[in-house]
């Protein structure tokens, strides 16, 4: 978000805190692991290693986004982060040490840090909202259809924004210069037409905090080149084509994390079946037919979360909230993602990769598809087992967005940012609103709130 006041205290107090928690580290080791304490200045390399590493999983986790992510949030994040870097630390002492150190003092400094942590990011979010209170907000729409559910989500930032007006593109336009007037930030949802490029500029003209919704031609641009034809600066889109070098490298990767995946959880895999054949005497695992990179269609792997008899009917339908279809068992392996892992075979079989757009039913995308034609964008690359859409979004997410998602990454892909995804998806497991169903009733994700459905708005302090 575009706050600017306490920043110099916002960066020393993230300063800080990643050096109480390498000072832990370094005491802990010193006082737990005597033995591995080197002469000279080895005990600095180790920590600087330490460091290197902790400050890695900080980024992917966004351990630092102090009024970006919720409290409960960033303290998942940092769990994460000291959970891996730990462990990656706790291997390598052992391999110095040549033989397998105990783990109840790196459990008895992952407890500590965790313990110095909570008290020390719940000051400091703190202290960042007293600093930057919440921005009085207006939201411009296009859509109204749409409105409901945008302002849903807008809601769960109360902390950062106080929208105080839902205004339609199409009122006049000195009512429309009132409200930006009165307002901090300013987010355009579906804003189209000529009105579009005037309030954008009146927004920059009066250093207003514009969010806008982008289009599909918006992310097309995001990653586009500019280039000069004759005398004219033209936009040439990144056509998204991996090279032979790079998919090869990615098709290696996709093997050997699926390889070393299916060997880690094979015994939560083999649990998780018994579990479900024992409950009902049906088969643990669904097949189910998705497609992929070109519209390939293919088997896609699950363990069967539902009734044996949830689509007798012949209609494709998505799970919604409170489903009866879905099983006790199923909806505890549906919340931990469980359910998922037999894709691993999916992705060492190469009908997908580890990350990539979540591959649809067919009879879903051709609906999705009757309404957003770029919905096929898609499948220009393999389907995947995650993808930013998965990390970011929801399970019940409009297709739109979930488009916009997949075309950010497919335009600005690359494989550090495949393994960065491959990292955060441990954190999406402790989010529940990824797993959110649809609403009861309907069978795909394209019925939106109408904005007859949003709530009075609180417009206290605008």
């Amino acid at each position: 978000m575009m706050k600017k006041t306490g920043t110099i205290w916002l960066t020393s107090a993230k300063v800080l805190l990643f050096a109480i928690v390498l000072a832990v580290f370094f005491a802990g080791q010193r006082f737990l692991y005597a033995d591995t304490v080197f002469y000279y200045m080895g005990n600095y390399v180790v920590l600087l290693l330490y460091a290197i590493i902790l400050y890695l999983t900080c980024r992917v986790y966004s351990c630092f986004q102090f009024g970006n992510i919720d409290f409960q949030e960033s303290v998942i994040s940092w769990t994460l982060s000291l959970t891996i870097t730990n462990a990656i630390q706790y291997f390598q002492l052992s391999l110095q040490s040549e033989g397998l150190l105990p783990v109840a003092g790196f459990l008895i400094i992952w407890v500590a840090q965790i313990i110095i942590i909570i008290p020390l990011t719940l000051c400091i979010n703190k202290f960042y909202y007293f600093l930057n209170p919440a921005q009085k907000a207006v939201i411009v729409y296009g859509k109204k259809d749409k409105m409901g559910f945008y302002h849903k989500i807008l809601q769960r930032q109360s902390k950062e924004f106080n929208i105080c007006h839902l205004i339609s593109q199409d009122e006049p336009l000195e009512t429309l210069l009132r409200h930006l007037d009165n307002s901090e930030s300013v987010f355009f949802l579906d804003v189209d037409g000529n009105i579009s490029d005037y309030l954008f500029d009146y927004c920059f003209r009066h250093n207003k905090h514009m969010y806008i919704l982008p289009t599909f031609s918006g992310m097309l641009l995001n990653t586009a080149e500019i280039i000069w034809v004759s005398s004219i600066p033209v936009f040439l889109p990144k056509v998204p084509l991996l090279g032979i070098g790079t998919s090869f490298i990615k098709r290696c990767m996709d093997i050997i994390i699926s390889l070393f995946a299916i060997f880690l959880l094979s015994w939560l895999m083999l649990l998780t079946a018994a579990a479900i054949r024992l409950y009902d005497r049906n088969p643990a695992i669904y097949r189910q037919i998705r497609l992929t990179k070109d519209g390939k269609r293919f088997a896609l792997y699950k363990f069967r979360s539902m009734r044996i008899d949830s689509e007798n009917d012949g209609i494709a339908r998505l799970a919604s909230q409170n489903d009866d279809r879905i099983t006790p068992i199923g909806r505890f392996i549906r919340k931990t993602r469980i359910d998922e892992l037999p894709q691993f075979f999916n992705v060492l079989l190469g009908d997908m990769s580890l990350v990539g757009p979540r591959p649809e039913r067919p009879e879903i995308a051709e609906q999705y598809e009757s309404i957003y034609p770029n919905f096929t964008f898609r499948i220009k690359v393999k389907a995947g087992l995650t993808g930013l859409a998965q990390v970011y979004g929801r399970y019940n997410m409009a297709p739109d967005e979930k488009l916009f998602l997949d075309i950010m990454y497919i335009e600005q892909f690359s494989l550090l940012q495949d393994i960065k995804l491959i990292f955060q998806t441990l954190k999406v497991v402790f989010k529940p609103s990824s797993t959110e169903g649809i609403s009861s009733g309907d069978t795909t994700a394209l019925k939106l709130k109408k904005i007859d459905d949003v709530q009075e708005i609180d417009t206290h302090g605008c």
